[in-house]
């Protein structure tokens, strides 16, 4: 063989080998298929935080444990305060949040060393809820502030139209992203403050269940907790601006006005091929996303990164989503259990 022509061969042989490489499927990636001696496959992870995404952590936990039976996931709740101080004290290896870090709390991270990264998992709203003796109603989200700070005592004056009982009012505890969020949308804006005679709940859930039985009372909840059992109020943003009802569709155009993300948060980006991305890329997958959808909560629009929470504007497909289930079932269902 002469020079030539063995230089031409390498030459070929290793276009080859590129070629092969750039073709090959990517081992690590949503889609794709890992490694069965890889190091996550025996590890553990533990997630904390908000009640929210709760549902959402413990149906993917199960989810991904039953593909991955060596892998260990423990999820608790506990509220999106809780989540970001386990993980900026590094007790936790990821907080679900339903809020964006306060600033006190970016700077306890910046001190500790920690970076908040945060991943968008899912849409939601908040939901205001009445009981079904006050009938569907709407209210401006003023409206709603005023009524949460205590300005007035009975429905009639709200509306005179409304029944002349005594207003009930339910909120969330302190350390609750759901409950940061809401006074964000409609008591910050008109410097209010939830009155000192409104009812702590420690969850959506039982947010849910004490509206349900306590007649002409008002609270608030996660779409991704709203069922028949309670009566949701159409909100405008002010006198002028139409109501409007919470639903998929005026959630995913940004018509109804109080949308928000929800997160998993990490310490910095996770160290590619770790347990913690190998999960957070489930979440973030159509299967994963399908998850999402039958907790009772929104799809990411279309692939999402970065911090932005600004509110998505598309337009909705004719698609059938998939019946909501109980997911706080999910664990019976398969046998498996994650909360804590």
């Amino acid at each position: 063989m002469g020079k030539g022509t063995f230089v031409t061969l390498i030459v070929f042989l290793l276009i080859g080998v590129i070629i092969g490489y750039s073709i090959a499927p990517r081992k690590g990636f949503v889609g794709g298929e890992y490694p069965e001696d890889s190091e996550w496959r025996f590890s553990s992870i533990r997630v904390v935080g908000s009640t929210t995404v709760l549902p959402i952590a413990n149906a993917c936990a199960i989810a991904f444990m039953s593909k991955y039976p060596t892998v260990s996931i423990t999820v608790e709740g506990g509220g999106s305060g809780r989540g970001y101080r386990e993980l900026i004290d590094g007790l936790c290896d990821i907080a679900c949040a339903s809020r964006k870090p306060k600033q006190e709390e970016i700077e306890f991270a910046s001190q500790k060393g920690v970076k908040l990264t945060l991943h968008k998992i899912a849409l939601d709203a908040i939901v205001i809820i009445v009981h079904k003796s006050l009938g569907h109603i709407s209210l401006t989200l003023k409206q709603v502030g005023e009524i949460f700070a205590g300005k007035y005592s009975k429905w009639s004056e709200v509306d005179s139209s409304l029944p002349d009982k005594t207003i009930v009012i339910f909120t969330r505890e302190a350390g609750s992203g759901t409950r940061d969020t809401f006074e964000h949308f409609f008591m910050k804006p008109w410097s209010l403050e939830v009155s000192d005679g409104a009812h702590e709940v420690s969850s959506n859930a039982e947010m849910r269940e004490s509206v349900r039985t306590t007649p002409y009372s008002i609270g608030y909840i996660g779409f991704g907790y709203l069922t028949e059992d309670v009566y949701p109020v159409n909100l405008a943003t002010d006198e002028d601006s139409p109501y409007i009802e919470p639903t998929r569709e005026s959630i995913y155009s940004g018509e109804y006005p109080v949308v928000r993300y929800l997160y998993m948060v990490t310490n910095g980006w996770p160290a590619s091929g770790s347990l913690v991305d190998r999960f957070i890329d489930f979440v973030k997958s159509d299967e994963g996303q399908s998850i999402v959808e039958q907790c009772g909560f929104l799809a990411l629009p279309g692939i999402e990164a970065g911090n932005s929470d600004s509110t998505p504007n598309i337009e909705l497909t004719a698609e059938t989503y998939p019946p909501k289930i109980d997911c706080e079932k999910l664990a019976v269902l398969t046998g498996r259990s994650v909360l804590q």
